[in-house]
């Protein structure tokens, strides 16, 4: 019997229906899909579409919305299927019960059917594939096999036979996916170039953000990943060898836009966005101390980290744009 089915009468888990009614039923939907993490979509979708308005002159409104729209549903998708392999493993009822919590787990703490989540986060992803099918027509074909890749990496996260976060990949590949590889794909649908390098390039930080959130929000699961055996980067490296990678990703993500500038990809007013490093590191704090029990006094603060990447993403994205916009306006300003 799995650990799941042990445990889940102490979390007095309902179970609502795949189309609930009214207002009251729709909510736990909504924060099923955690809404926060899709910042992290919109930023990378945003940055693809403005880096081909800044290098090329090409901005399709339209496109940008189906491509923003697609990548979304696919990380609220992939999102819920992960929540419920959490569940049927054991690995969230477990954390739960240690007493820490970061985001809502829509089984256990939103009382939704386990079979529903899962189905929907299906639903999702096949909309997003119908969607890519769609950027194909417009752009060519190249341009799915892209969209699969992501599909594949995003559904492989959890699921089998992948189960990438389960084997210690989880981290580097949704890092892959939600940074350069989103980031491209929307620059090509924009301008149906696909050797230009600097969409990779530029992604990267945006990668690196999600690298540092997952190994906060791995940091924070440690105990309950060790008891069933989910191997996060955290738990193979341990948490004195994550400090060390935590300085090497904050210190990659400046060096990325520093190059970025340097390349011509980006304005050089953009570096305004090395101001952030402080604050970065502020949220990074707790895993600086690479001692497990301090990290667990820290916990509270620890969940800043996961919380807090989004937000300095979006400033970072905020910056980029406006330098952008500025240069095209003011071309005498480097």
């Amino acid at each position: 019997m799995r650990l799941s089915r042990l445990l889940e009468s102490t979390f007095k888990i309902s179970h609502l229906g795949c189309f609930p009614m009214g207002l009251s039923g729709l909510k736990p939907w909504l924060l099923s899909f955690s809404p926060t993490t899709l910042t992290s979509a919109f930023s990378s979708v945003t940055l693809g579409t403005a880096l081909s308005w800044y290098l090329n002159g090409v901005f399709k409104p339209v496109i940008y919305v189906v491509t923003l729209i697609a990548v979304m549903l696919a990380q609220a998708g992939v999102n819920l299927i992960h929540d419920y392999v959490d569940y049927r493993t054991g690995v969230d009822i477990l954390y739960r019960a240690s007493g820490f919590m970061h985001r809502p787990n829509p089984i256990i703490d939103l009382g939704l059917n386990p079979r529903s989540v899962r189905a929907v986060g299906y639903f999702f992803i096949a909309v997003t594939i119908a969607s890519g099918i769609y950027l194909a027509l417009v752009v060519g074909f190249p341009v799915l096999i892209l969209g699969l890749a992501g599909v594949l990496i995003g559904v492989g996260y959890s699921e089998a036979p992948l189960k990438l976060h389960y084997r210690g990949l989880g981290e580097v590949f949704a890092a892959l996916a939600m940074g350069p590889l989103v980031t491209w794909g929307s620059y090509i649908v924009q301008t149906g170039i696909y050797l230009n390098p600097a969409p990779l390039i530029v992604g990267i930080p945006n990668g690196l953000f999600t690298l540092l959130i997952l190994l906060g929000s791995g940091a924070l699961e440690l105990d309950a990943s060790r008891k069933v055996g989910k191997l996060t980067l955290v738990l193979i490296l341990g948490l004195r060898r994550v400090k060390y990678l935590v300085y090497g990703v904050v210190a990659l993500i400046y060096l990325t836009l520093i190059a970025s500038a340097l390349l011509g990809y980006l304005p050089y007013i953009s570096l305004l966005t090395l101001l952030l490093i402080p604050r970065t590191l502020r949220l990074a704090g707790p895993l600086l101390s690479g001692d497990e029990g301090e990290v667990r006094r820290r916990w509270r603060e620890l969940r800043l980290l996961w919380a807090g990447p989004f937000s300095v993403r979006l400033i970072i994205l905020a910056i980029l744009i406006a330098s952008m916009i500025i240069v095209k306006l003011m071309p005498w300003i480097p």
